[in-house]
């Protein structure tokens, strides 16, 4: 009788080894297991390969399958036959159970108990161990489970086989284990990771911001139109040299008919060159540049490689009517990154001043997602700037002294010019009730 306890104890030992090695492996970060096989693990170097290769992977949580099938079917057969014909006797000594009643009860007793015990100690308690400890857990898991996938090899190939055959059959694609997360499920990890403590608040809103970033379009980062200064093709180099002294930028759109019509960009330099060169240019024409165009709704990922492939550092951005909405340039891109990084190339460089009285000044047309941290709570908006905010809320173009109410702030329009606020004051409600 003892040696059959062991035995039976042995198979929920068993069963938990797989349960922890499969639970472990599927939530194993790579990220760590590959810094730990750098660092000189032994075993993260050898179980790396497999959680990088969905194939080895998918035979690896088949031996885990297996055995966790043999341990419990052993476990019910041998806790039956070596504990069954015991307590039978003992049901029929003390309740005077007629032996096929005796036989019945003994085997419904018998499963309870060890089906009990299998799945507080030979599931439950493994799994919860496993997932808070799976890089450990997993490691540590390697040899019993490179051993047993040699031994359950042909069953792995036979039943791995079969269900790949059925599932083909009934038009379902195969597919192997991978470690794959949607946008949703990486900003849910990013905030239990700062819940954890295991993110800085800095850190987790940098992380945050580029997930977003991935989800920007063109007409998101671009520099609308009204903020590109360009020149026709059809005036004078002495007209251009002149525009690209007084212009404070690197660069200067090219337009032909009208400013749908974009030609590409001339470098200042170039046209100031070619000034006092002596090739006798009359135009600009010889100095324009191509430009690629792309749509308005191109997102940030395809935006990149866009430019990278046709070795451009700005695109002009059209709309569905074939009409320039403006400009996105990899400085643009960069200032999604890295804040107060403008690219002085086609636009001015945002400014923001914070005035002695504690109120900020800040331009129209900066970006709604960047000044957040000055605005604090803002109603949904579709708007994409400050001055588009002030246009949605107040229903009409603004005009100077114009004050909306946010929340926590109040906007005063400072400036208005071509019909768009140009420069707002930001005061805190405080600061403002104190001004009244």
């Amino acid at each position: 009788m003892l040696l059959a306890c062991f035995i039976a104890i042995g198979m929920i030992v068993l069963n938990a080894v797989y349960v922890a090695a499969e639970f472990a492996t599927v939530s194993a970060r790579h990220a760590q297991i590959r810094k730990m096989a750098l660092a000189g693990n032994p075993l993260a170097s050898l179980l790396l390969p497999i959680l990088e290769e969905p194939r080895k992977l998918d035979e690896y949580i088949a031996t885990c399958q297996i055995g966790i099938t043999v341990s419990s079917l052993v476990l019910g057969a041998y806790s039956e036959i070596s504990f069954g014909p015991s307590c039978a006797a003992v049901l029929i000594d003390h309740f005077s159970l007629t032996p096929i009643l005796a036989e019945s009860v003994a085997a419904i007793a018998i499963l309870l108990l060890f089906t009990l015990l299998q799945i507080l100690f030979g599931e439950l308690l493994p799994k919860s161990v496993s997932l808070q400890y799976s890089d450990r857990v997993a490691i540590f898991m390697y040899w019993p489970l490179h051993l047993s996938s040699i031994v359950f090899r042909p069953f792995i190939w036979l039943l791995n086989g079969s269900g790949n055959f059925f599932m083909s059959m009934l038009g379902i694609p195969v597919s192997s284990h991978k470690h794959v997360h949607s946008l949703e499920e990486i900003e849910l990890l990013l905030a239990e990771s700062k819940d954890g403590g295991l993110l800085e608040p800095l850190e987790h809103e940098r992380l945050q911001q580029a997930l977003d970033l991935g989800e920007r379009t063109a007409r998101q980062l671009m520099v609308p139109r009204s903020n590109v200064l360009a020149v026709s093709n059809k005036n004078s180099l002495e007209h251009c040299y002149r525009i690209a002294l007084d212009s404070p930028y690197t660069r200067l759109l090219v337009y032909g008919d009208s400013i749908d019509d974009v030609l590409g960009f001339v470098s200042v330099r170039h046209v100031i060159e070619a000034r006092f060169s002596e090739n006798d240019l009359t135009g600009i024409d010889s100095l324009i540049k191509s430009v690629p165009m792309i749509p308005e709704n191109l997102r940030l990922g395809r935006l990149i490689a866009l430019l990278k492939s046709q070795h451009s550092h700005v695109a002009v951005v059209m709309d569905e009517h074939g009409a320039t909405l403006g400009i996105v340039t990899a400085g643009d891109i960069l200032a999604e990154f890295i804040e107060n990084v403008d690219s002085d190339e086609f636009k001015e460089t945002v400014v923001i001043e914070a005035l002695e009285d504690g109120r900020i000044r800040l331009p129209g047309f900066y970006k709604l997602h960047r000044a957040a941290k000055f605005l604090g709570i803002m109603p949904e908006t579709e708007a994409e700037t400050i001055n588009g905010l002030i246009m949605e809320m107040i229903e009409r173009v603004p005009v100077v002294g114009d004050l909306i109410e946010l929340p926590s702030v109040v906007i005063e329009v400072e400036t208005v010019e071509h019909h768009a606020a140009i420069l707002v004051i930001v005061s805190r409600k405080e600061e403002a009730k104190q001004d009244v």
